[in-house]
């Protein structure tokens, strides 16, 4: 799931979350580790989003393996590290990984706008997305009607739109917002623009695209005007927080709304990964997250792999929403004309600034 469309073995809606325990990992064969390494090298080549770089890690593995590179590798987690480490040194990308999952599924289609994720593994989703709250932490209401909003992924649109909407649809009141995305790890694009839509105007916006080479085929994603009950609206501040740990849909959410000038990004440069996965089997135990497609943003003409999004006020992770707090509160107060309440307010923003 990704900034892509698809729900990954181990890591739903977290996308980098840790591998299955190694100690259930098998012994593994000469055989076993030419057979994997020739359908990883063929898979990387056929479906990485460049061909040339997916034709220089398949070079990559394939010498390791004839150089006997691999004969240290006892078990499935041991394989799986080490040609991680192989492939991500020929070229790097941080949503590029082979992980150990025991009793992996069989490869499927890639899950697109139009064929959608498997019935038992949407229900899997919808288990584990009601216990996290579809990874919706906190929405609370701040002094000077300032919404803060914090979620930590983007749960799949056909599961979690109902959480969504009831979030966006609680701080749409507010004078200013900040949306916390310092531990979101990504997930569907789709919901980035259900997200986005409470935060524009009346008319669509065309979000970003996501381009996947092997099937030479473009989504698109556009903001919705429709979407239910009330809007923050195009107008109000929005700061969306960030730290290293932001990253994949988190990150296209923060690229996209910055370039149009409609959100104030504070806290730390992103992850810098742009690229949504599909997994390969390469063995019973072992899964190949692969990079299939590129995000493409319709001004920039790019994304921001490998960059990350650069915040437009940079400070330290910990310090981001104390500074953001103070920023809202400076655009409110202008508006706050009750004298007690305005005095409480420029007692609060002191000592935000103190902090800072």
């Amino acid at each position: 799931m990704i900034l892509s469309v698809i729900a990954l073995p181990t890591a739903g809606a977290q996308e980098r979350g840790p591998a299955a325990p190694a100690q259930q990992s098998r012994p593994l064969s000469a055989a076993d580790k030419a057979a994997a390494v020739d359908l990883l090298a063929q898979r990387l080549s056929d479906k990485y989003v460049f061909a040339d770089e997916g034709n220089k890690m398949a070079a990559a593995v394939r010498d390791h393996l004839r150089k006997g590179d691999y004969e240290k590798a006892a078990t499935d987690a041991e394989f799986a590290e080490l040609l991680t480490t192989h492939i991500q040194a020929a070229h790097p990308d941080k949503h590029l990984s082979i992980r150990y999952f025991l009793n992996a599924p069989p490869d499927r289609p890639r899950a697109s706008l139009s064929n959608g994720i498997p019935p038992e593994m949407r229900q899997r989703m919808t288990e584990m997305g009601q216990y996290l709250n579809f990874a919706y932490e906190k929405v609370e209401r701040l002094p000077g009607n300032i919404m803060y909003v914090k979620f930590n992924g983007f749960f799949d649109a056909d599961i979690a739109k109902a959480a969504a909407t009831a979030a966006m649809n609680l701080a749409a009141n507010g004078n200013a917002m900040i949306i916390d995305l310092r531990e979101n790890r990504g997930g569907d694009p789709r919901m980035v623009a259900h997200v986005a839509s409470y935060l524009l105007g009346d008319k669509k916006v065309h979000l970003s695209d996501i381009y996947f080479r092997a099937e030479n085929e473009t989504n698109s994603f556009w903001s919705d005007p429709a979407v239910p009950g009330p809007r923050f609206g195009a107008d109000k501040p929005v700061y969306v927080l960030t730290s290293r740990e932001t990253f994949s849909a988190a990150e296209d959410f923060t690229y996209n709304l910055q370039v149009i000038k409609r959100i104030t990004v504070i806290g730390e440069t992103t992850g810098g990964g742009a690229h949504p996965v599909q997994p390969f089997r390469i063995n019973p135990n072992l899964v190949a997250v692969i990079p299939v497609g590129r995000s493409i943003n319709l001004i920039t003409k790019g994304d921001w792999e490998g960059t990350g999004v650069k915040p437009d006020v940079a400070v330290a992770a910990d310090k981001a929403m104390t500074k953001a707090n103070a920023l809202a509160l400076r655009q409110v107060l202008p508006k706050i004309t009750h004298p007690n309440e305005r005095s409480m307010l420029e007692k609060k923003l002191a000592e935000l600034e103190a902090a800072l």
